[in-house]
């Protein structure tokens, strides 16, 4: 009996993992969620939204977006030849110039406007395999070295940089741990690139672009008004992203579910974003839509870290700004705390009202640690979350 109990729950186990609808639970869509490959580069996590709910039955509208994403691949055109190149960053513009060799160590003098050849170094070599690994407080381990000297390169006026195959490895491609803040971008190139390359020579550096969905369930109201609620469902280089995306997502999947039938005045979109890291492609692009509607747009509010128990809910806003939602049942209850800077900035440009739920303080610092995992959730917490925002939407 013992063993035949171990087989039946080990297949409701691999079951639960190829279907989603199978859950019952929001801490079961959230183990879901986390076994997913969500990295935006990947054709896995394209399917992944694609067939993203396709068998929910609820009444709301399904809709796929598509948005244009630069990815980390890049389009190198050096007179009539062409050649890929890789990026540990995704290059979001054309980078034009003449080729320069140079190396780490030498002085910068006429620079600006070319593309400047370097070999990959020890260090980024080194921590190829465990690139962007960070420590309890989400500082990022970069090749520190790298990153003083491209910026010193982005100063003087250079155009962009080329990373050619360290000497120890021929056979694979230049690689340079940089941080995604550096003011100049640059790819990675293989031997075959790097022997082609003449100092003088004209090269065009294009990022690779490539459509990824996101999806959205639209469900009427009989009034002109609208709230969007959203949660982040991509993934960027490390982890599951539990605590900035999953928990969230999870929460919005059951609100969605518990909602179903439910009458309201206001028309409610639930979104679950996509991109390369906070799902900035398609906040940006759900952003230009809802410009188009923006008289009708109510309530904006994004789901971060949900279900973990470790505060009472709370909203963040850009500047702390107490939009006129907050001053109303049940947000009248919560601490408003600053929203730091991050991929929404631009909303409150717009200036729409937006707010950010959580209720974890520490979750901010635990991000891509050891501690963002699924063990930070507990079901009971996100059962009563969801029936928080679902008595809150019933009001709408």
């Amino acid at each position: 009996m013992t063993i035949m109990y171990s087989l039946l729950s080990a297949l409701f186990t691999v079951f639960l993992y190829f279907n989603p609808l199978s859950s019952t639970s929001p801490y079961e869509t959230a183990e879901y969620f986390a076994s997913q490959d969500r990295d935006a580069d990947s054709y896995d996590s394209f399917e992944f939204f694609d067939t993203f709910g396709t068998e929910l039955e609820v009444s709301a509208k399904r809709v796929v977006h598509y948005v244009e994403r630069s990815t980390y691949w890049t389009d190198i055109y050096l007179g009539d030849d062409y050649f890929e190149g890789y990026s540990s960053m995704a290059l979001e513009q054309e980078i034009k110039g003449e080729l320069l060799h140079m190396n780490w160590d030498d002085p910068i003098e006429q620079v600006e406007g070319k593309v400047i050849v370097l070999p990959m170094t020890d260090t980024s070599l080194e921590k190829s395999h465990t690139a962007y690994t960070s420590d309890y407080y989400g500082v990022i381990d970069n090749d520190e070295a790298a990153n003083r000297y491209l910026g010193k390169l982005a100063e003087a006026g250079a155009a962009g940089y080329v990373i050619t195959p360290h000497p120890n490895e021929p056979d694979e491609s230049g690689f340079v741990i940089v941080s995604y803040t550096l003011p100049i971008g640059g790819t990675g190139v293989d031997g075959e690139a790097a022997k082609a390359f003449r100092d003088g020579e004209m090269i065009v550096i294009e990022p690779y672009r490539e459509e990824i969905p996101y999806i959205e369930y639209v469900q009427q109201g009989e009034g002109d008004e609208e709230i969007v609620i959203m949660s982040r469902l991509d993934a960027s280089w490390k982890g599951d992203h539990v605590l900035s995306s999953v928990s969230g997502s999870s929460v919005l999947y059951h609100l969605l579910e518990k909602m179903d039938g439910v009458k309201t005045d206001a028309t409610i979109r639930y979104v679950f974003l996509n991109g390369s890291g906070f799902g900035k492609e398609a906040s940006d692009d759900y952003l230009a839509q809802l410009k188009e509607r923006q008289p009708s747009v109510k309530t904006i509010l994004q789901l971060d870290a949900m279900g973990t128990g470790d505060d009472p809910l709370y909203i963040r806003t850009i500047g702390m700004k107490r939009h006129s939602f907050l001053e109303t049942e049940p947000f009248d209850a919560l601490d408003v705390t600053i929203l730091g800077s991050s991929s929404l900035d631009s909303y409150g440009e717009a200036d729409l009202p937006l707010a950010v739920l959580s209720d974890s303080r520490l979750a901010v610092y635990d991000l891509h640690t050891e501690y963002d995992n699924l063990d930070r959730l507990s079901n009971e917490v996100m059962e009563e979350q969801v029936e928080w925002l679902k008595q809150w939407l019933i009001t709408q």
